[in-house]
């Protein structure tokens, strides 16, 4: 009896103090006059995708400013766990680790750009060249026409000594031209200096952004939130830095079997297969060129044609590397997945190239991924419990 007493006077005690003060109730009680719109499901839905869709558009508009800064961002994400590892390791501080990465970067890229690029270019400038050349010898074998084809061959062509005579009739034209060439240069200068800056920045400070970060995810669902960025992350991390290692790889071990397959043009080809193999399937694109090269390469200039030197070889080299990617690269280095399948992967790609160019095709899968996940974990759930209660 005592018990039961002392249960109501605490119960009349609960409802005076929740009418005395009508401030504390909870803001899902309040009618719906007194509510902000955040504070209803739908609309606050509603204003988050809106804010969304705006910063999408607003970054498409401005992409040209942000590009830098979004390699940058990606490069700092690439990195971040290897300067991570390293302060930890050595226990500097991490503005000097972030310091020695990027030295380490661009002193690399440097000697890489002094030694390799010289045949690089050489390569790409020869093989433009002897374009025309080579489709008149498949027009000579075949009868077909190219005229059309060599003039639009002709404007990509550069004949600096035809420029120049062009260029120096008169003065205007000759500070239109400087102009044009410093402004030209100046952009491509000023670009990846911009994202060198950007990324020593991001690098430095990325931790703890993402610790600030989860101050501002709501305690009730921060386990759950943390939990799928989680599987973001591995999906995302995985595919960008695995993939990078891989296609730096590729494009070597290509480049030197196509040299020994005496694949005109071996450097530029295995190294654009390397870097169209960071999107997958994309690679298979430079195959048949390089049979192609080597067959119209051996008619114009007469050497003896066999299917063994023309297509075997060239076929077996890029073979032998696509297993060497599909069965030793991709399972050890790149460890996780995206779980995306062939068809998926095309079609992103696709929407990738048209939206962003080269970097949305990058950019694409890892995204893709990501909608998947939240699909898988968010929003597909509530649906089958939305369609077994209806």
């Amino acid at each position: 009896m005592l018990e039961r007493n002392r249960h109501s006077r605490i119960k009349i005690g609960l409802e005076e103090s929740l009418a005395t003060a009508p401030h504390t109730r909870p803001a899902a009680s309040k009618p719906p006059a007194d509510r902000h719109l955040w504070q209803i499901t739908p609309a606050r839905d509603l204003i988050i995708l809106l804010l969304v869709a705006v910063s999408v558009r607003l970054l498409y508009t401005l992409r040209e400013i942000f590009v830098p800064l979004l390699i940058a961002l990606i490069l700092a994400y690439i990195f971040n766990p290897l300067v991570t590892w390293l302060e930890r390791k050595w226990r500097w501080p991490r503005l000097l680790t972030v310091s020695l990465v990027v030295a380490v970067v661009v002193l690399g890229a440097s000697v890489l750009l002094a030694w390799l690029g010289p045949l690089l270019a050489a390569q790409l400038t020869d093989l433009i060249r002897r374009l025309p050349e080579y489709l008149r010898t498949l027009a000579a074998n075949y009868n077909f026409d190219v005229s059309q084809i060599e003039s639009m061959i002709r404007q990509y062509q550069i004949n600096p000594q035809q420029i120049l005579a062009h260029v120096f009739q008169t003065t205007g034209r000759a500070v239109g031209f400087v102009t044009t060439v410093l402004g030209v240069a100046s952009y491509v200068v000023f670009s990846v200096a911009l994202v060198l800056i950007y990324f020593f920045f991001l690098c430095w400070g990325f931790n703890r952004a993402v610790h600030a970060l989860e101050k501002y995810l709501p305690q009730s669902r921060k386990g759950r939130i943390l939990q799928i960025v989680r599987q973001m992350d591995e999906a995302v991390g995985a595919f960008l830095r695995g993939r990078l290692v891989i296609a730096v790889i590729i494009g070597s071990v290509l480049s030197v079997g196509w040299f020994f397959a005496g694949v005109p043009y071996w450097f530029f080809l295995g190294m654009a297969t390397g870097l169209l193999n960071i999107v997958p399937y994309l690679s298979v694109l430079t195959w048949p060129i390089a049979v192609l090269l080597k067959y119209v390469d051996s008619l114009t200039t007469g050497q003896s044609l066999s299917v063994l030197s023309v297509f075997v070889w060239p076929s077996v080299v890029y073979m032998a590397v696509q297993l060497l990617d599909n069965w030793v690269l991709t399972p050890w280095i790149q460890s996780g997945q995206t779980n995306l399948n062939a068809a998926t992967i095309i079609v992103v790609v696709f929407i990738g190239a048209a939206l962003a160019g080269v970097l949305g095709m990058l950019l694409a899968i890892p995204l893709a991924a990501c909608i998947k996940i939240l699909l898988e974990e968010v929003f597909l759930p509530q649906l089958r419990r939305w369609a077994a209660e209806h």
